[in-house]
């Protein structure tokens, strides 16, 4: 991770899923600490470069998460998986920010 305007982003791994190996990396595009993460989306299960937003707000005892990924050109399918996907994953940031809860811990 380069996490800079302009920096380079990558990861690999293997899921059940997907069948095998999965790759996804991008740009960063926005860089606005700590309210706003904007970043592309390239992986090698999609046609298009997608982009995904973050923003965060402050609420009393806690934060509101916004997560936007667009640019899937009418792909429902992709969208539709990409949104269960995020389900999963901020499901898993809440479960670590809420009960300490790691890939070990928490229940399937």
């Amino acid at each position: 991770m380069d996490v800079r305007p302009g920096g380079k982003w990558s990861t690999k791994g293997t899921s059940a899923k997907t069948n095998g190996g999965f790759s996804v990396s991008g740009e960063y595009l926005e860089i606005d600490p700590p309210r706003r993460l904007v970043y592309t989306w390239a992986s090698n299960s999609m046609p298009t470069t997608t982009k995904v937003a973050w923003d965060l707000e402050e609420l009393e005892g806690g934060t509101l998460i916004r997560l936007r990924h667009t640019g899937f050109a009418g792909n429902a399918e992709q969208a539709n998986n990409h949104n269960k996907g995020w389900t999963t994953v901020l499901g898993w940031l809440q479960g670590y920010c809420e009960r300490g809860e790691t890939v070990s811990t928490r229940k399937k």
